[in-house]
Parts: C-alpha cells; structure tokens; sequence
C-alpha cells in the first residue's frame, strides 16, 4: 500500500512540475513580449518629442530674427543663439535614435538640409541689417514656408514612428491572442492529475491519522492519572506551610498598620505647608507675567486676576469676581466666549480662542485667550489657569498681508494680460501688419514687461529689506547725471515736461542706482496721482547737504495723510484709485536712510505735491530718518 501510495505521489508531482513550467513558459514569454513593446513605445515617445522640440527651437529663431529685423533691438536675438547648437544637437540625437532605420535616416538627413540651409539665411539677413542694409525681403517672406516645410517633414517622420509602433502592436496581439488558451489548458491537465493522486493519499492519510488518534487518547489518559495522584500529594503540603505563613504575617501586618498611620500623619502635615507655599509662589509667577493671566476653580468661577488684567481694564477685584469680568468682552464676542468658554472648563482638557476685550481707554484689542487645567497625580482637576495675549498688531499685520497680496496680484495681472494680447496679436498677424503698426505693438509689450519688471524689482527689494540684505554700494556720484538717467527711463512711455534745475557738478557718497529708483519712484507718483500735470519739476540744490525735490502740478495731498506716506503697503485715499502695491515710498525711505539722509513730502490740496530727499555731502554712519520741510524752498 505504501509503495502504490508513494508512486502515485511522484506521479502527481512530475506532472504538477511539467504543467508548472509550462505555464512559466509562457508567462514568461508574454511577458517577454510586453517588456519589448513598452521599450518601442519610450523610444518612439523620446523621438517624438525630440522633433516637436526642434520644432520649437526653430520657431524661436524664426521669431527672434524678425524681432530683431524688424526693431533692430538684440534682445529678440536671445533665443537665436542657442538656436543652432540645439537644433544640431536634437538632430544629432534623433540620428542616434533612428540609426536602424533607413526610412527614418533619410528623414532626419532632410530636416538636418532644411535647418542648415534656414540658419545660413537668418545670418546673412542679420549681417546685412548689422551692416545697416536693408535684408533679404524675399528670404523674410520665405520663413513662414520654411517653417511648414520643416513642420512637414517632422509629421512624416513622426508619423513613420507610429506606423512601426502599431506594426508591432499588431505583433504582440497576434502573439498574445493564443496564450490563454494554453495557460487554460496547463491548468487542467495539473488539476486533472493532481485530482488521481489525491483520491489515493487521502485514503491512507486517513488510516493513518486514526491510529495516531488512539495511542495519543490512551497516553493522555495514563498522564491525567498520574498529575492527579502528585498534585493531591502537593497540595496537602501546601496547605500545612500556608497556615504557617499566614499567621507570622498577620502579626507583621499588625505592625505595619501602626507604623503607617503615624506616617500618614507627618505627611499630611508637611504636604499642608507646602500646598500653602507652592500656591503663593505660583501666584507670584502669575504676577510677574508680561500678560493678563487669572485663575479659575475646577467649575469655571474666577478666584485670581493678576494685576496686568487691572492695569488694562481699569477694573478692580470686587468688580471683576463673579461674572463681572465679562463686562469687557466685545458684544458680539460673548456669545461665542461663553460657548468655548463651557467646552473647554467641560472637556478637562488645555483650549484657546480669540475675542475682543476692551482696554481702559474704552479701544476694543483682539486677545488670544488660553485655558489649561493643573491636575493632582489621580486626574483630578485642581484649578484652572488661564492668560490673555495681545494679539491686535499680529491681527493688523495679518490682514495687511492679505490686502498687500490681493493688491500685488492685480498689479502683476494687469500688465502680463496686455502683454499676452499684444503676443497674440503679433503672432497670430504677424505676415499682415505694417512696420509701424509691428512697432507700435512691440512698444506696447515693451511697456508692459517694464511694468511687470519693476513690480519684481520692488517685490524683491521688500524681501531684501525685511532680511537686512540691501546692501549699498557707495561711490562718488554725480547727482545732475542721475537725475538726467532717470528722466530718460520716462521718455518713452510718457508725453510729461521735465523740467531740471540741477546745480552742476554736484558729487556726493553714495549708491547711484539706489538714488535713482528713489528718484524714478518719485517721478511715477507724480505721473499716477497728478496725471493733469504737463510738467514736473526736478531741483537740485546744496545746502550742507544734497537735496532733491520732485514736484508735480497735480490735486495735492491731504494734510491727515502725509505722515503715513512712507510706511509699508500704505496708499493714499485722495484722487482716483490708482495702481501701486504701496511700497515704493517705503523702499525710497529706507534706501535714503541707509544712506544717512532725510525724506519728506509737502503739499497741499490744490497745489501739488513735492517730494524731496536729501543725502550728506560726505559718507556718515547715521541714519536718520526725519522730514526737515524748512530745507526745501
């Protein structure tokens, strides 16, 4: 019976085997299959995006060249530099891709033709206008063909790439279509010959298993039998050394209780005095803290106040026990400080909140409110502490930023959504517009990227001051050539008079761009907020020191208004809303001050406004900060 049993078992198991490997084969070889496929498919998606890319490279130079035939401006050149090496190199690539595909060769040798011969044009037309020759018109008309040509060739090569890909797929699914049906058919014969196997071994796995039952009843049962008669003998043992046990320590329990109470008794005593000591310490600390702080029993009534609560209510401890401390509280803050108030003093746990708490002076504050309970060793709450912080110029600066990043977004949209139209325009009628009517659009996308760059440049500015990065670097310079600088930087976006009265030769210490963006920030208030003025007034002036004023003819600006000029994100209220993040002032007052000058406006509504500076005639260490009207005539 054995032996019939082992060569049924050996039989099940070779056929297993044969069918396991089978089914390994052929996974193995699917798999094979699709490891190849998703290789082809990487490789035509690289090929693919390498063309789009020369693509892109190409319509760069294309539009760089006209920029800069057109304006004459080099800065349109900047893409046209890079153009060559990298549309050599994806070319270069893209054969290293191909190179087992004669079809795809003759297609990359053809846009490699087509770009070389494009690339020679684009330099004799730009040696032509650097000559100051007008360029070859025809070969100008030529590029949009150009450029459909080579977008021709790339879709031809492109779609080569897809034809192979789906070739292949064509492959795999013919190959795959089958693999089931011998997977299936694996599965079946193991399942067919593991079922003969198995019928056999059951039958003597069976046998087998009831014997091994019976000797291990027979064996438990003589073991049960024995343990009973040992643990009867140890018992009786046990029970006589209990009753010796139990009574020495009855008489030692006896002892210990005597000795514990007179124990109990010191410790009450000491632990009195020093709950009374800690509690008065603790109180002390409360005092000392910089915050309103007071102290609650475990169901909420106040019991504590320390005295920063009566040096900013103006109430006193009778007034303010009970329920009278909420008399403080902003009206439409006490229902929600009564609500959390119960959740916390409910939940035993540490909570906070914000509510508004009227100062002496009647001012209303925001104040975080934080509750914590001290609790005994068992749990047990023992009082509650809590504090009051001022959190009202966090809650201003807060809000600050919010408005100062609402304002910045609208400031920076602006500009780049007329910039993206004018782009559009261009590009979509580039092969219809006149010159001057091109012109008359790159100027208006010139103004634009000059209006985003300056909000950069302030954004950045800001970020320098607050981490104490502007640095300056202080040469001898010529105030009168600064001046004339900055105007200019106006010329070609404003129809405004400059009118300057500079002395000449007037050299001071300092740094000449950071004068400058003082100047030119001065100058764009002026064209902002006093847009009816045809003239603005520049004067330079000595006297002990360098003063520069810059006056316009606009409304004016009120009296109430004119000290917060110069603080951060601040924009005046009078005349109409014009643009500005609110910083340019403050940046002008902080460059002027690390210079060790002053900074200062004056007007009146009705009569203009002139906004000065002035910066010492030799290099000092002060830094001063003060509006000194009787400098300014």
């Amino acid at each position: 019976m054995k032996i019939s049993f082992d060569r049924n078992l050996k039989i099940g198991y070779g056929f297993s085997f044969i069918a396991l490997l089978g089914v390994s084969f052929i996974s193995y070889m699917g798999t094979r299959q699709m490891l190849k496929s998703s290789r082809l498919v990487e490789h035509s998606n690289v090929i693919v995006r390498k063309l789009d890319s020369l693509i892109s490279v190409m319509k760069d130079a294309e539009t760089g060249q006209r920029g800069y035939l057109i304006t004459g401006r080099t800065e349109f050149l900047e893409p046209y530099y890079q153009s060559p090496v990298k549309a050599h190199a994806l070319i270069g690539s893209l054969q290293k891709l191909t190179s087992n595909d004669n079809r795809q060769q003759a297609n990359i040798l053809n846009l490699q033709q087509m770009v070389s011969t494009r690339m020679e044009a684009f330099t004799r037309n730009m040696e032509l206008k650097k000559l100051g020759k007008n360029p070859d018109l025809n070969n100008m008309l030529a590029g949009k063909k150009a450029m459909d040509n080579l977008r021709k060739t790339v879709a031809t090569a492109e779609l080569h790439e897809q034809q192979l890909l789906n070739a292949e797929l064509i492959q795999y699914r013919s190959y795959v279509r089958y693999v089931p049906y011998f997977i299936l058919a694996s599965v079946l014969i193991a399942l067919v010959v593991t079922a003969l196997s198995y019928k056999g071994v059951t039958a003597i796995i069976r046998d087998r298993a009831d014997m091994q039952v019976q000797i291990t009843n027979k064996e438990r049962e003589t073991a049960e039998l024995n343990d009973e008669l040992a643990a009867s003998n140890e018992e009786m043992t046990a029970i006589n050394e209990e009753l010796n046990v139990s009574n020495e320590e009855l008489l030692d329990s006896r002892q210990q209780l005597t000795n514990l109470n007179a124990e109990l008794e010191q410790i009450v005593v000491s632990r009195t005095a020093e709950l009374a000591l800690s509690e008065e310490r603790f109180r002390m600390i409360l005092q000392t803290l910089p915050t309103i702080a007071w102290t609650n029993s475990p169901t909420g009534e106040v019991d504590f106040f320390n005295r920063q609560w009566f040096n900013y209510t103006g109430l006193d401890f009778e007034f303010s026990k009970g329920s009278g401390w909420q008399s403080v509280i902003h009206p439409e803050d006490v229902g929600y400080n009564h609500s959390r108030f119960n959740e916390i003093i409910a939940s035993g746990e540490a909570g906070e909140f914000e509510i508004r708490e009227r100062r002496h002076d009647g001012i209303y504050r925001c104040h975080l409110i934080r509750m914590a309970p001290l609790k005994r060793d068992n749990g047990q709450i023992q009082l509650w502490v809590g504090t009051a912080t001022d959190i009202e110029e966090l809650k201003q600066l807060e809000r600050q930023k919010d408005d100062f990043i609402n304002i910045a977004s609208h400031e920076l949209k602006t500009p780049l959504t007329s910039l993206k139209s004018t782009i559009q325009i261009i590009e979509s009628m580039s092969d219809k517009l006149s010159p001057e009517k091109m012109n008359a659009l790159i100027e208006r996308a010139s103004r634009s990227v000059n209006k985003v760059s300056v909000l950069v440049e302030d954004l950045l500015y800001m970020g320098k001051l607050s981490r104490g990065q502007l640095d300056l670097k202080i040469v001898q310079t010529d105030l009168a050539g600064v001046i004339r600088e900055s105007c200019a930087y106006f010329n070609a976006v404003s129809n405004v008079e400059f009118v300057i009265e500079a002395e000449a030769h007037v050299s001071v210490p300092a740094d000449a761009e950071r004068i400058s963006q003082v100047i030119i920030n001065f100058i764009n208030n002026a064209l902002k907020y006093a847009s009816s003025s045809k003239k603005i007034y520049i004067h330079l002036s000595v006297n002990e020191m360098a003063i520069i004023s810059v006056r316009d003819e606009g409304p004016g600006i009120s009296l109430e208004h004119q000290p917060f000029l110069f603080d951060r994100y601040y924009r005046s209220p009078d005349g109409k809303q014009a643009s500005g993040m609110g910083i340019g002032l403050y940046i002008s007052a902080e460059i002027i001050k690390r210079h060790g000058g002053q900074i200062g406006v004056i007007s009146k509504p009705g009569e203009g406004s002139t906004f000065w500076f002035s910066v010492p005639m030799v290099q000092t260490s002060g830094h001063h900060l003060v509006e000194h009207q009787e400098h300014i005539s």
